[in-house]
């Protein structure tokens, strides 16, 4: 057993009493909290906060159902292509409901036939992160392991076995000009359409990038189809279904009612639903606090004003 130091000995307890302190503070602190969150609200408005501040929702539009035709025309033609819209407009989430019209999962894994395969990219976006997205979208027990050789004849071989008759491709905005050649080739040598989905950016400045490179992504993909933003009709569907799924009868909100907070939600939300669904948890949370808060576009605008409008689309430099 080696000797223990003076000098190692006052490190030590510096160091254990330093511990102690910071687990002091943190309850110390962690008492203070809840009792500031206990003033502010009673634990059944708190709850009441927590249960909206989850709420998570989607309403499928006639824009949906006209994306799912052209999505099935391209499937039958076999013509690959893309979807853009603007950061919030609910285009992946609408892709998720596509594919759960066509295909069913049992846990982890798709039943087969999965003839159509939704998967997301995460960054970076190479070759590597476009097949183990695939691969885990699938299901693949091996998602993960091996070299990008491996991971592409795993991810082929699953597909073809599994009857894939259109892949599609979110957060494509991130793909590398290596991972798009190999989407390229995925339709060329198995012939399955593939859908690339992401924002304006992806078509403006990626698909249409002036480089010599880029040319064989850029004809490979002609086909285009806009996500389009809720017009006012919508944003009253929207408003009425979330408040019907999240609020109870005797604390509806009843925003569609009230015209100039319709205005108000569709201007503020630029028309995409992932920020309308924002302001109406601000909003009903507004209302477990401040129960006599009126509902106008005025008291709104005044309340809300630093939140800032989403940039839809940007207009690009000639």
């Amino acid at each position: 057993m080696e000797p223990i130091y003076e000098g190692q000995l006052v490190i030590a307890m510096s160091e254990t009493n330093l511990a102690h302190a910071n687990l002091e503070f943190q309850k110390s602190f962690d008492a203070r909290l809840q009792s500031a969150e206990e003033l502010r609200r009673s634990p059944q408005a708190q709850a009441e906060v927590e249960r909206i501040g989850k709420a998570n929702t989607y309403l499928p539009l006639d824009r949906d159902t006209e994306l799912f035709d052209w999505l099935d025309d391209q499937r039958d033609a076999k013509l690959c292509g893309y979807v853009t819209s603007a950061t919030g407009s609910g285009l992946l989430k609408a892709c998720q409901l596509y594919r759960t019209q066509y295909v069913k999962r049992r846990g982890t894994l798709l039943e087969v036939p999965a003839t159509v395969i939704y998967a997301e990219i995460e960054q970076h976006g190479g070759p590597t992160d476009l097949y183990c997205s695939i691969l885990e979208e699938i299901g693949h027990p091996l998602a993960h392991v091996g070299t990008l050789r491996d991971l592409r004849s795993r991810a082929w071989g699953t597909v073809k076995g599994y009857g894939v008759k259109i892949l599609i491709i979110g957060n494509a905005d991130y793909l590398t000009l290596e991972a798009f050649n190999e989407l390229i080739d995925v339709f060329t040598k198995m012939r399955i359409p593939v859908i690339l989905v992401g924002t304006y950016y992806l078509g403006e400045n990626i698909l249409e990038r002036k480089s010599l490179p880029y040319v064989r992504v850029h004809d490979s993909f002609l086909e285009s189809y806009e996500f389009p933003n809720l017009n006012e009709e919508e944003v009253i569907e929207v408003v009425n279904d979330w408040e019907e799924k999240f609020l109870p009868d005797n604390r509806r909100l009843n925003l569609t009612q009230i015209d100039s907070v319709v205005s108000y939600l569709r201007l503020k939300s630029g028309g995409l639903i992932e920020p309308l669904y924002d302001l109406l948890r601000k909003i009903a949370i507004l209302k477990i606090d401040e129960q006599d808060f009126e509902l106008n576009q005025y008291n709104l605008t005044k309340r809300f004003g630093r939140r800032k409008e989403p940039k839809v689309k940007f207009k690009r430099k000639s």
